[in-house]
């Protein structure tokens, strides 16, 4: 009769704990150990850091009963999944400290990142201008650096205003921009209101996709923090280097899906929003810019009074 009980109990523990099997904090924890191994003998050998932290745990655990010694094991455990549930809490100031939102006294950095990137984005669109051209004359080698052009073009803010100081924050910073470009709805404040409105499997693409990024930017953070475990051996600083460089690569190529998820919501599903909350979608689309910062006006300051109103008050 306890079948189903232990059954479900199993399957519930599998859904809380499997991840983190997979999560960058146990890889944190998992290099501290092999850092320490390493940084005791080496990882192989006769005299390797496995017998010092072998002869280390009969030291200070043998003695203890083997139910202490299930709990010492059941403790370690939580702390990688406290570790991780912190990790996770810090997910979004890491993700805006990769998109270049750092503190105003970083400003001078910042502004000399981002000279530096434009000077970049300058020189690739006038490369791309020379072969948008002769488009149709192209060599194979020409139109495929053609068609990369045209891609990095997608993920750069129009605007140079919004441009960020990473490449990173200009794909975020370039979605986010295009609701306002194309229909004059300012995505952060439309957004929350548009996601309500999203069918349920729009919401589960975004949704996922969203996971991924914050996941890319996690790897990155812990990746990052391996380096604390450099005080037991050197070759951990290389393998968090490596680790950051591809949580970041990761994370940016993830933004872009993100957002063009985030795109295709607005351009597929504004209408929704609009009857939602009992506005008319503009059919002339000449009005729906005009119309869309009007929205955008009421999602963030509510109806205006009108001049009357205001003067009695």
């Amino acid at each position: 009769m306890f079948t189903p009980l232990w059954s479900g109990l199993g399957g519930k523990l599998g859904e809380r704990w499997g991840p983190l099997l997979t999560s960058p904090a146990l890889g944190f924890w998992t290099g501290g150990v092999l850092a320490w191994a390493g940084g005791h003998g080496g990882l192989t050998g006769p005299e390797s850091g496995w017998h010092a932290l072998r002869h280390a745990w009969s030291l200070n655990m043998g003695g203890l009963s083997a139910t202490a010694q299930a709990l010492m094991a059941v403790l370690a455990v939580l702390v990688v999944a406290a570790s991780a549930r912190l990790g996770e809490a810090l997910t979004l100031p890491v993700l805006r400290l990769l998109e270049g939102y750092w503190p105003r006294w970083t400003s001078p950095v910042r502004a000399v990142l981002v000279r530096a990137r434009a000077k970049s984005i300058d020189r690739r669109a006038e490369r791309w201008r020379q072969l948008a051209r002769n488009r149709t004359r192209l060599a194979p080698d020409e139109y495929a650096e053609f068609t990369a052009l045209n891609q990095a073009r997608a993920w750069v803010p129009p605007v140079p205003r919004d441009r960020m100081p990473t490449g990173l924050g200009d794909a975020l910073k370039a979605a986010e921009s295009r609701p306002r470009l194309r229909y004059g709805m300012e995505a952060a404040v439309c957004w929350p209101h548009l996601w309500l409105s999203l069918p349920e499997q729009a919401q589960a693409e975004v949704a996922a996709a969203r996971a991924r990024l914050d996941e890319a930017a996690r790897l990155w953070m812990w990746s990052l923090l391996l380096v604390v475990w450099t005080v037991f051996t050197w070759w951990v600083l290389p393998v968090a280097w490596l680790g950051a460089i591809v949580g970041y690569r990761l994370a940016r190529a993830e933004a872009m899906q993100y957002g063009q998820l985030v795109q295709a919501s607005f351009d597929l599903y504004r209408k929704d929003l609009y009857e939602r909350l009992g506005w008319e979608l503009p059919t002339d689309p000449s009005r729906a810019y005009e119309t869309g910062r009007r929205l955008t006006a009421y999602l963030e300051r509510g109806p205006l009074l009108d001049e009357t109103t205001r003067g009695h008050e």
